[in-house]
């Protein structure tokens, strides 16, 4: 709903204490009631929220989830389509009322009357929201029915390309329409001088050119480079370190067994607001049990 961790956390905080000083034997049906509070309190987030958001300095990307256990299969990940990095983007097209409501129905299966009685609206209003909600998204959300293995071969297909360098092998794993989008927080980060751009970059061809020379330019001024693949909203990513210290994030989103649509995560305060900040502990927990 937030698409940052620590507001999450401030709304569970919140709902928790505003439940603490009630007689929970007056309330008729605990979880409803508790829906309908951290619902309406994260619509009231989003809202004092989204002037900020709107004066971010170049691309914003929701926080990323991280799992926090260290599994050895891409299998064993459940995965949710609803919090992929790509759904998560695309919610952010909506308003705080309609993201409630698509949430509600189409995640958590709520009919209308119950999601009129936890936001106070009427049923048909309800239904208007939703109506523009999935207008506004334009049908892109069936987007994100992912497969793991699909995912998992395109990952290493794609790691493979850009460590060796092979353009035409990296161009083929691309959608033409491919977009990558990089979220720096304004901040100069910088790779041997070259700024990561705040703009999406866009098409096969410009998008393997900024990999190409961003990976080059990382191996020529990145020290103690590292790679290592963690878990992120649910699926495997890539995280580039410098000393053992996170400097990059990215993630893949596949559709059609292509990629269409990368993202890198370059401002590290959402890495600390995303509890990544024992990302150095959990690296070394991966490199032991290798």
């Amino acid at each position: 709903m937030l698409g940052v961790v620590e507001d999450a956390e401030d709304m569970l905080q919140d709902t928790y204490l505003k439940w603490s000083e009630l007689n929970p034997e007056e309330i008729t049906h605990p979880k409803a009631f508790l829906v309908k509070m951290i619902t309406n309190l994260s619509i009231n987030q989003l809202n004092s929220t989204r002037k900020k958001r709107e004066d971010y300095v170049g691309l914003w990307l929701p926080e990323p989830l991280m799992k926090e256990k260290v599994v050895d299969s891409f299998k064993s990940i459940d995965l949710y389509h609803s919090l992929s990095i790509g759904m998560m983007v695309l919610l952010e097209k909506l308003t705080p009322p309609e993201r409630a409501v698509f949430l509600l129905k189409e995640v958590f299966s709520y009919d209308y009357a119950e999601i009129a009685d936890i936001i106070s609206k009427s049923e048909d209003n309800c239904r208007k929201i939703f109506s523009r909600a999935k207008k506004n998204l334009g049908g892109q959300e069936k987007r994100f029915q992912l497969d793991m293995k699909v995912h998992e071969n395109m990952l290493h297909q794609f790691l493979n390309a850009v460590n060796k360098g092979n353009m035409e092998g990296l161009i083929g794993l691309l959608r033409e329409d491919i977009q990558l989008l990089a979220d720096n927080g304004g901040k100069a980060f910088e790779i041997g001088g070259k700024s990561l751009i705040d703009k999406p970059v866009k098409g096969q061809n410009n998008v393997s050119e900024f990999i190409k020379d961003v990976t080059e330019k990382m191996s020529d001024s990145v020290p103690d480079l590292t790679q290592q693949i963690i878990y992120v909203n649910g699926l495997p990513s890539v995280v580039s370190c410098s000393d053992n210290k996170p400097i990059c994030l990215m993630s893949l989103e596949i559709e059609d067994e292509k990629i269409a649509n990368i993202y890198m995560h370059t401002n590290l305060e959402k890495f600390w607001n995303a509890k990544l900040d024992s990302l150095e502990e959990y690296l070394n927990k991966i490199q032991t049990k290798k």
